[in-house]
């Protein structure tokens, strides 16, 4: 019986470690600028790396400046060859602190939403 007992308690623990794998949201892997990022020279893009690939169709990502405002004109795509990878073009910076807005559903279909800020000098 004892062994039995193990048998099935391990069996459960591994559906359980399974199905929560398979449950996991998009998350951020690495995001350029990084979080908190203070960069010298303004970038022309911000990219967004996730764990997993997200729907291009619901996954956004806007920038704001300090003040609140919208300073991202494109909008945000997937990148062409990686269904990981957000892509943001930006206009020129001037110096400021700005906000990433962002939102992806991933392939389980649960919405997340996060920021990311940075600075220019």
């Amino acid at each position: 019986m004892t062994v039995l007992w193990r048998h099935l308690m391990l069996a459960g623990a591994a559906s359980v470690l399974v199905a929560g794998q398979a449950l996991a949201h998009a998350v951020i892997r690495q995001s350029v600028p990084a979080q908190g990022a203070v960069v010298t020279a303004p970038p022309k893009e911000v990219t967004i790396t996730f764990n997993e690939k997200v729907e291009a169709m619901f996954t956004t990502a806007t920038l704001k400046n300090a003040a609140g405002a919208t300073v991202s004109r494109e909008k945000a795509r997937l990148d062409a060859r990686d269904a990981t990878m957000l892509r943001l073009p930006l206009p020129q910076l001037p110096a400021g602190s700005y906000t990433v807005k962002w939102n992806a559903v991933g392939s389980d279909g649960h919405r997340r939403t996060g920021d990311i800020h940075f600075s220019v000098k």
